[in-house]
């Protein structure tokens, strides 16, 4: 058995009711009926049963109790018409409820009210019971949709099964991650406004749009999506000439989190893969390449090429002074700009259709960037992935600097030494390229005989070759 009335009173849940009878106590309490005068008594989203017992007769108070009800989030009035009350609903009522898009109801005299609060509870609860199961449903799927997804388009295309909704996946530069959608021409545009509406104040933002057409409006709702701490792009969900309702905000506040161990997970395979080439890049750096045999083979099977040129390039953060130096990494905070700018000038060469060789010294991010045929192309291409990884980390001043072109498995550690001899004449953000600075190195100190020689082979050389009177 469920709750007794004997119970009602030995929870103290009844406060100082005092039991004037005590009959049946064992009696089951299965629903709360509660009538007359129930406006204070109201939360919202009731269905109002009412004989009119206390209704008063004027017309203009019943137009005033019908406008209390409906600002106190009545849904509907079923009205119980009886003698001797009223024989039929009033029709200032009707009239007055029409106005405020408020639904009446009418029952027989020999309807019981019992019977019609059970069945609309037990309906209630059967509703809410089938939302909670589907809910549930959706949770396990998604769930198993992050052990077992490939790409972020697996996981908007099992959410949107569920849901029967279009989804979207967007990253942080609001492309999409997954297949356009036949609608996404309209769309796009609205999901764009509502990203830049976003409340990223708030601890669980959302924001709708609704997005008018001839055939109804598409109703439409956008979530960020967060890998740990960093905002890493949007889930967009929309229907067409229906709604979104609760159910379908559970569903895709849960989607973002799948969405964001997803791609938790490809940052952690793509660090291990980052880790890789970062220990061949070193290498190289050091000049081991030559002599390791097995690290030459992986090197190779990475799309190194040993005997290519490339140039050392140092992305280097822009002190406040407008200077770059190199310096040790002091916090969290510090491994973390790092990991973003290292991560911006990944993406960047991924855009230029570059390959990506990629080592961390310090606080600065290494790469070797393959030579380009002539110098002017080379310096056009550097300049185009300084301003994408600017682009991709704006709010993080950054410094490009460029050693000459050497063999890739023998002499690159001459073009890390140049790019890093750079360093103390950088005066802010942009591409500094080290033979640019060969004439000051040499006014600085006429004992450095390595700078005299890159001047000598990267000016000097060129000019007597065309000219015989040089």
């Amino acid at each position: 058995m469920g709750l007794r009335v004997v119970d009602l009173f030995a929870g103290g849940m009844m406060g100082d009711v005092q039991l004037l009878s005590s009959a049946n106590l064992e009696r089951e309490v299965r629903w709360v009926h509660t009538w007359p005068e129930v406006e204070p008594w109201l939360h919202g989203g009731e269905l109002l049963l009412t004989t009119a017992y206390s209704w008063p007769a004027e017309p203009e108070q019943q137009r005033r109790i019908v406008r209390e009800l409906d600002g106190a989030g009545v849904a509907a009035l079923l009205f119980g018409a009886a003698e001797p009350f009223f024989p039929r609903t009033p029709a200032a009522i009707v009239e007055e409820a029409g106005g405020l898009d408020l639904p009446v109801f009418e029952s027989r005299e020999d309807r019981s009210f019992a019977e019609l609060v059970e069945s609309i509870n037990r309906e209630i609860i059967r509703t809410q019971f089938a939302t909670i199961e589907r809910s549930e449903r959706i949770h396990r799927t998604l769930t198993a949709a992050a052990l077992e997804a490939q790409a972020v388009g697996d996981i908007a295309e099992r959410l949107a099964q569920l849901i029967d909704k279009r989804v979207a996946i967007l990253n942080l530069r609001r492309r999409l991650l997954t297949g356009a959608p036949a609608d996404w021409r309209a769309v796009g545009p609205a999901v764009e406004a509502a990203i830049e509406a976003l409340p990223m104040h708030e601890s669980h933002p959302i924001q709708h749009f609704t997005l008018p057409g001839q055939h109804g409006a598409t109703q439409g709702v956008v979530f960020p999506v967060r890998a740990g701490r960093d905002l890493a792009g949007y889930l967009a969900i929309w229907h067409s000439g229906g709604e979104i309702a609760e159910l379908d905000l559970r569903a895709g506040e849960h989607g973002v989190v799948v969405v964001g161990l997803h791609l938790l997970r490809q940052q952690a395979l793509a660090d291990a893969e980052a880790r890789v080439r970062n220990s061949f890049v070193e290498a190289v750096l050091h000049g081991r390449l030559v002599d390791d045999s097995g690290l030459r083979e992986r090197a190779q099977l990475l799309g190194f090429d040993p005997s290519g040129a490339y140039h050392v390039v140092l992305a280097s953060p822009v002190l406040p002074d407008g200077g770059a130096r190199a310096e040790p990494l002091s916090s969290a905070e510090d491994v973390r700009l790092r990991a973003r700018l290292g991560h911006a000038l990944q993406v960047s060469l991924q855009d230029a259709r570059q390959p990506s060789f990629i080592a961390y010294v310090l606080n600065q991010v290494v790469a070797l960037i393959p030579a380009a045929a002539t110098q002017a192309q080379m310096r056009e291409r550097m300049q185009r992935l300084w301003r994408r990884t600017c682009e991709l980390e704006p709010q993080q001043p950054v410094a490009f600097l460029v050693g000459r072109a050497n063999r890739g498995d023998a002499e690159m550690s001459g073009s890390l030494r140049e790019a890093q001899t750079a360093l103390r004449s950088v005066r802010g953000p942009g591409v500094w390229w080290c033979e640019d600075f060969l004439i000051m190195r040499i006014l600085g100190s006429a004992a450095d005989r390595e700078a005299l020689s890159a001047l000598v082979a990267s000016t000097l050389q060129p000019l007597r070759e065309q000219s015989d009177a040089l």
